[in-house]
C-alpha cells in the first residue's frame, strides 16, 4: 500500500526576485508611457505579482520610479571616470544604441520621457551629475569643464532619444560607424584639451575627413 505523500509546501517566494520584476516593469513601463501613465497595478500585472507588493518594497510609486531611475548608473559612472577621453564618445554611444536596441533598460534617453514628474527630474538630473559633472568634467582641462561634460550628456542622450523613442529618419537609419564618425567630430571640441580647441587628438586617423575618405 503507498504511503499517501505529504502535501508540498508552497514555495517561499524571492523577495530579491520580485523586487528585480517589479523594477524591470516599472523600467519598462515607465520608458514607454512615462510617470503619469504607468499604475502600479500595471507594474504589477507585467511582473507577475500582486499590487501590494509595490508598496511592501518600495514603499510609494515615487519610490519605486526614483529607484529605477538611479538604477544602472553605476557602470556608466565607471566607465566615464576610466575610459580614455577620445575613446569616451565610442563607449557611451554604443551604450546608448544598445539601450535602444533593449528597451527598457535604463538609459536617460529613455528615462527622459518619464520626466514629467519633479521626482523623477530630480533623480535624472543627480544621475546626470553624478555620471558627467563629477566624473568626466574633473577630467577635463580648461574652461567651462562641466559644461562641456554635460553638453556631451546631451548629445549621446539626444542621439538615443531622438533614435528610440521619435524615430527621425535619418538618425534611425545610420549605422553606427557612421554615426560614431559624426558622434567623434561633434565631442572632439568638448574633451580637448587647451591649445587643441580643433579637437584633431580625437579625429579620424590620418586626417580622414569622413569615413569614406580614403
Amino acid at each position: 500500500m503507498d504511503t499517501p505523500t505529504a502535501p508540498t509546501a508552497p514555495r517561499r517566494r524571492d523577495a530579491a526576485a520580485t523586487r528585480a520584476a517589479l523594477l524591470a516593469a516599472a523600467r519598462e513601463l515607465m520608458a514607454k508611457h512615462g510617470v503619469e501613465g504607468t499604475s502600479t497595478r500595471d507594474v504589477a500585472a507585467a511582473a507577475g505579482v500582486n499590487q501590494a507588493l509595490v508598496y511592501r518594497y518600495f514603499g510609494s510609486k515615487e519610490k519605486l520610479f526614483a529607484e529605477v531611475v538611479k538604477g544602472g548608473a553605476e557602470g556608466s559612472e565607471s566607465e566615464i571616470a576610466t575610459t580614455p577621453l577620445p575613446d569616451l564618445p565610442h563607449v557611451l554611444l554604443t551604450r546608448a544604441l544598445e539601450h535602444v536596441a533593449a528597451p527598457g533598460t535604463g538609459s536617460l534617453s529613455a528615462l527622459v520621457t518619464a520626466a514629467n514628474d519633479d521626482t523623477v527630474r530630480a533623480h535624472i538630473r543627480e544621475r546626470i551629475e553624478n555620471s558627467f559633472g563629477a566624473k568626466l568634467a574633473p577630467r577635463l582641462e580648461g574652461q567651462d569643464v562641466e559644461l562641456r561634460a554635460e553638453l556631451l550628456a546631451a548629445l549621446i542622450t539626444g542621439i538615443g532619444f531622438l533614435r528610440g523613442k521619435i524615430g527621425t529618419p535619418a538618425i534611425s537609419a545610420a549605422d553606427q560607424e557612421l554615426l560614431g564618425h559624426y558622434v567623434d567630430l561633434m565631442c572632439a571640441p568638448l574633451l580637448a584639451a587647451p591649445g587643441d580647441a580643433d579637437g584633431s587628438e580625437f579625429g579620424s586617423p590620418s586626417g580622414n575627413t569622413g569615413p569614406d575618405s580614403p
